[in-house]
């Protein structure tokens, strides 16, 4: 477990799941429950996902037309 500094108590928490469907499925669990609160979840990609990404977004690029222009 890590902390972090907050705007008041807080602490930040990295679980790796096997599925990304489940950690919001255990976060809506343990909020439902009154164990946490005020949750946001934040999804840490690896660097082989990064790199499809951004692979993605090159051959995007050129079909995008920005609005306006």
């Amino acid at each position: 477990m890590y902390s972090v500094a907050t705007d008041g108590p807080g602490v930040l928490v990295i679980f790796d799941v096997p599925d990304p469907s489940a950690a919001p499925a255990i976060s809506g669990l343990t909020v439902a429950a009154g164990t946490l609160q005020n949750v946001k979840l934040t999804r840490l990609f690896t660097q082989d996902e990064i790199k499809q990404v951004r692979q993605n977004a090159a051959k995007l690029r050129s079909s995008y037309t920005p609005p306006g222009s």
